[in-house]
């Protein structure tokens, strides 16, 4: 019995939740992946999957005896890349999980470039707007811009920091008037967010005199996506708050106008993420690396400010008096104005 082999099988098994994918994925046949986990359980005298004709999932016994694995199985790849030394090429396939509206944004601009910096990387993208699990899922990384909770078995590298932008286009704006406080926002049709992994709408984000101000704002257009609060921010359904990341392009051309900028809230950075219990290996090492190299650490925000304050931009629409739009001076909220959990 090649054991290193049965333990392979048996956490790709787990990590795809069948048997047929952790085949598909070790180039080998399903009934090698079935003998391999078998013979496993044969040695060890315990069940550590229960199976039935929908999914596979862990024992107790399972669960404890693959965490011993994972950590085994690392300490084999990490030995082995380090008699590699610079000779060390990333290749194979990586798993990475984005957001759909960092997909559009900010992954696809960039892939190009970092495929052909590593021509003997595969990527597997799966773009979604939800929780995926990395480690029972099988995926190596993730982009992420919501918040990592310290109990989550993630290692999480900041790649970014962001901002929420209260925007809506011109036409909008020219037909329903500019708010020129967070309270005027009550009488407009505000777009809203809502979690497509919790089920819940967000409050908007502001920072007013150093403190955060979350605000319960609801129109009649309720969307599970920031790229689609985007879309229907330029269509002129209202007035939506939405990363800067998602909103850049928009803000930059013109299409769309931020309002409100003095109270701008720190939104949750775009993260880097990788299971804890894992060796970090090349391939996910250089995808960290180049996203941490091609992003404005500070975020999109002051980017935007500074393209219109030099005048390289469209100028916004035309605001009523009083209102605050996206003009010189204004500033986005800084480290000390950032909202705490």
């Amino acid at each position: 019995m090649d054991q290193l082999h049965c333990m392979k099988a048996f956490v790709r098994v787990v990590e795809h939740g069948a048997f047929a994918r952790a085949a598909d994925d070790m180039g080998i046949s399903r009934a090698s992946v079935t003998d391999a986990v078998g013979k496993l359980e044969k040695r060890l005298g315990v069940r550590l999957l229960n199976r039935t004709t929908r999914r596979v999932s862990l024992t107790d016994e399972g669960r404890t005896y693959y965490e011993d694995c994972l950590r085994l199985l690392d300490q084999i790849a990490e030995a082995e890349d380090r008699l590699s030394g610079a000779r060390l090429v990333p290749r194979g396939r990586l798993r990475v999980s984005v957001p759909q509206s960092f997909s559009e944004k900010i992954l696809m601009p960039r892939l190009s470039d970092f495929m052909r910096q590593y021509p003997e990387l595969g990527l597997d993208l799966i773009i979604t707007d939800r929780a995926v699990n990395l480690v029972e899922e099988g995926v190596d990384c993730a982009l992420r811009g919501v918040e990592i909770p310290d109990d989550s078995g993630l290692v999480a590298r900041k790649l970014a920091t962001a901002h929420w932008m209260t925007c809506a286009s011109p036409d909008y704006f020219a037909a329903h008037g500019v708010p020129a406080t967070i309270d005027d926002l009550r009488r407009h049709e505000c777009i809203r967010f809502v979690s497509p992994s919790t089920g819940r709408g967000r409050d908007w984000s502001f920072v007013v005199d150093g403190h955060p101000v979350n605000v319960d704002l609801c129109g009649k257009l309720q969307l599970t996506s920031l790229e689609g609060a985007l879309d229907a921010a330029l269509a002129g359904l209202g007035i939506a708050q939405i990363p800067d990341a998602v909103a850049y392009q928009s803000l930059v051309d013109g299409r769309l106008t931020a309002v409100l900028t003095e109270y701008i809230a720190l939104s949750p950075a775009l993260m880097f993420v990788y299971p804890g219990n894992r060796y970090l290996t090349a391939k996910v090492r250089a995808f960290g690396q180049y996203f941490a190299g091609s992003l404005p650490p500070d975020g999109w925000w002051p980017l935007i400010a500074a393209q219109r304050s030099a005048g390289l931009t469209p100028e916004p629409a035309r605001a009523v008096e009083g209102a605050t739009l996206l003009l010189a001076g204004s500033r986005p909220a800084g480290p000390a104005d950032e909202p705490r959990a």
